[in-house]
């Protein structure tokens, strides 16, 4: 008969399914067996079974009832059921068992945030965060909370700082996706960007004589160097692409990419409204001078 270990082995290399089997097998030989119970309820939250994963962590906590991860467990469970106020009582139990559990402080903090109470979610996450500073997932939900707070300073920074951790990739996309569209909040929150029409101009003027294919090399260039994060509010901080020499500040690239896009993929969106700059810059460029250059 396999053991609780190779079960616990497999869970870690995410293979769900062949951990199920171990650990069925395990709680058919000794159906009150805590740990199995345990891991099994995981198991099934995993494999996208919830209510298969709380019958089983409900028998868990039965037989330990101060067992503070299977009250998160079963938290988490009902979180992925959506429902909300039962996953929150439950991790309420868990910290009121182990105040320093870190897992029910970072799941707490994400419940509340999806019931919108954001400020108590914050108060929870950053005490996950000075339990265990490490857990990319608990950067994360700062760094989103902190956005929908309105603190767009600190939602950036941790958000970052997610990127420079070792996260799982689906979790540094949504870093990504969070940074840019806050980059496009600020930018529209400046109104009418006169320096973004320089900087256009100097786009068109660069791009004037460039063949699609270099426009389209530049253009995905900055959208690459994107997906970190540029700083469009802060003109010091100046950045480098492979397929323009020289440096460039955060708007100056973004400006360079939106023009990049309009003459290779006009009906593209790319997620930043500079259409009001681009028009103007447009008219000057038609104007007698046309050598702008705003670099």
């Amino acid at each position: 008969m396999c053991n609780l270990e190779q079960a616990l082995k497999l869970l870690e290399d995410k293979q769900f399914l062949k951990a199920k089997d171990i650990l069925e097998d395990l709680l058919q030989h000794n159906p009150e067996d805590v740990d199995t119970l345990y891991n099994l309820g995981m198991c099934y939250t995993e494999l996208g079974n919830p209510e298969k994963a709380i019958v089983l962590l409900r028998q868990c906590i039965q037989y330990a009832p101060n067992h503070s991860n299977a009250y998160v467990a079963l938290g988490v469970a009902y979180g992925k059921k959506n429902e909300f106020s039962e996953a929150k009582e439950h991790l309420l139990k868990a910290i009121a068992i182990n105040p320093d559990n870190s897992y029910a402080l970072r799941n707490l903090g994400g419940i509340l945030g999806k019931l919108g109470d954001n400020i108590r979610a914050l108060y929870y996450l950053k005490k996950a965060f000075e339990v265990n500073p490490h857990d990319s997932l608990t950067v994360y939900g700062l760094g989103l909370t902190y956005r929908k707070l309105g603190d767009m300073e600190n939602a950036d920074n941790y958000l970052k700082e997610v990127l420079k951790m070792k996260a799982p990739s689906h979790l540094e996309d949504l870093a990504k996706d969070e940074l840019r569209e806050i980059a496009v909040e600020q930018l529209k929150s400046k109104g009418f960007r006169a320096d973004a029409v320089f900087y256009i101009l100097s786009a068109l003027n660069l791009f004037r004589n460039k063949s699609f294919g270099e426009i389209q090399k530049i253009s995905f260039d900055i959208g690459i160097k994107g997906e970190s994060g540029l700083d469009i509010n802060n003109p010091q901080r100046k950045y480098e692409i492979d397929s323009i020499p020289g440096t460039f500040s955060g708007l100056q690239l973004v400006c360079y990419m939106y023009v990049g896009f309009k003459l290779i993929a006009s009906d593209m969106d790319i997620g930043i409204d500079l259409s009001a700059e681009y028009a103007t810059a447009l008219k000057l460029s038609n104007s007698e001078d046309t050598q702008w250059d705003w670099n």
